[in-house]
């Protein structure tokens, strides 16, 4: 039990640090790359394994389906963009859910064995894991709905805790396959389309005028910095840290 309170807990250990440094754009930036690391480890290296056990090759197909779906509606559909990056942070958002209900279910399988080597890793991936959940939805859909998304991701936990012999039955079936392959996709492509702290997404019609409208302050000699800013070494940073993070988490997990 002591393993499942401290799991829900380090889900608001990242934001609390994030919110104490968040006006810092360099904090920003490195949390990017560390959400962005850890992120796509999970993805590569825990979902897309288990779903290929599942439903094979279609668990590839899946995710590259959620991810590149909402880029080719985005830049086909200018007007839609936005509402359909909101579908998509749903729909990642929704596969953090799922995999608070596993993370739940493999806590109580490890007290039954009386082994901590995976609850480790669960504690120490829960903690960018909470991060990664405030660092996404806090700029669209502000404070409020990011903390009550924390809530239900604790939630989540302790049923996937409480109802493990049931979540077992079901964790690798065929659905259940499909659906996290596909909003692994979703939320990889929500990781690097990240809104703009004013909510603006990076393939909108508005990111776009806002993107023109700021163009008439700057002259051409300016675009290298402009271009400097998107990938910086505070992004490196970050990611290496994740980096580490993934490898401790992968390191405990075996």
């Amino acid at each position: 039990m002591v393993a499942l309170i401290a799991s829900i807990f380090s889900l608001f250990v990242g934001p609390l640090v994030y919110q104490t440094f968040g006006p810092l754009r360099r904090t920003d930036k490195i949390v990017g790359g560390i959400v962005l690391s850890i992120v796509s480890g999970i993805i590569i290296f825990q979902i897309l394994p288990n779903s290929f056990e599942s439903i094979g090759i279609y668990a590839i197909v899946l995710a590259l389906l959620g991810f590149a779906g909402p880029t080719l509606i985005e830049s086909s559909f200018r007007q839609a963009a936005d509402q359909t990056h909101r579908v998509t942070i749903y729909l990642g958002i929704f596969g953090l859910l799922v995999h608070a209900l596993v993370d739940g279910a493999a806590i109580q399988g490890e007290m039954n064995l009386d082994s901590s080597h995976l609850t480790l890793a669960i504690l120490i991936h829960r903690i960018p894991v909470g991060l990664t959940i405030w660092w996404l939805l806090k700029p669209i859909l502000g404070e409020r709905f990011a903390l009550i998304m924390l809530v239900l991701m604790g939630a989540a936990t302790y049923a996937g805790f409480s109802l493990s012999q049931l979540i077992g039955q079901y964790d690798q079936h065929f659905i259940f396959g499909v659906v996290q392959s596909l909003v692994a996709g979703s939320l990889l492509h929500v990781v690097i389309y990240k809104p703009h702290s004013d909510g603006c997404m990076h393939t909108s019609s508005s990111h776009h005028e806002h993107k023109h409208n700021g163009s008439h302050h700057h002259n051409n000699r300016n675009i290298p910095a402009k271009v400097k800013e998107y990938v910086s070494s505070w992004d490196f940073l970050g990611f290496f840290i994740g980096l580490i993070i993934l490898i401790l988490m992968l390191s405990y997990q075996h």
